[in-house]
């Protein structure tokens, strides 16, 4: 039986665990270890710019980037043990939930999305600076 589009971002939500923009941003401005990763396409990253030190993984890019094995691993997306969240461009998070349950299907311990992502965090305070 076919999904539509709305089943297919309730499953993805779901099957990951959610984070408050607010306990989010908390956290990143005091653990230093604790990695963003933003899954929102250029654009939308040049309208809002990004959060400081955010690792930017458009798209799919997020499964190449932490691949051990891929060619386009990034240093960032290596440690399995590192708290990771993901964040997209906002509600309902079906990005940002994907890329989280893509990251924990690789093997990451401690991943979960913003809820609410990029718009959230700016709503909580977070700075951005440009691309």
């Amino acid at each position: 039986m076919a999904s539509t589009f709305a089943q297919m971002e309730e499953e993805e939500i779901s099957a990951a665990e959610g984070i408050s923009a607010a306990e989010a941003l908390a956290t990143l401005e005091n653990d230093q270890k604790v990695l963003l990763v933003d899954v929102r396409d250029t654009a939308e990253m040049n309208a809002t710019g990004v959060y400081p030190n955010a690792v930017a993984a458009p798209g799919r890019a997020v499964a190449w980037m932490a691949d051990l094995e891929s060619e386009y691993r990034s240093s960032e997306l290596q440690d399995r043990t590192r708290t990771i969240f993901t964040t997209c461009g906002g509600a309902p998070s079906y990005r940002g939930a994907a890329a989280a349950n893509v990251l924990t299907s690789m093997g990451f311990q401690h991943v979960r999305f913003v809820d609410g992502g990029m718009a959230a965090l700016i709503n909580a305070g977070a700075t951005t600076q440009r691309l």
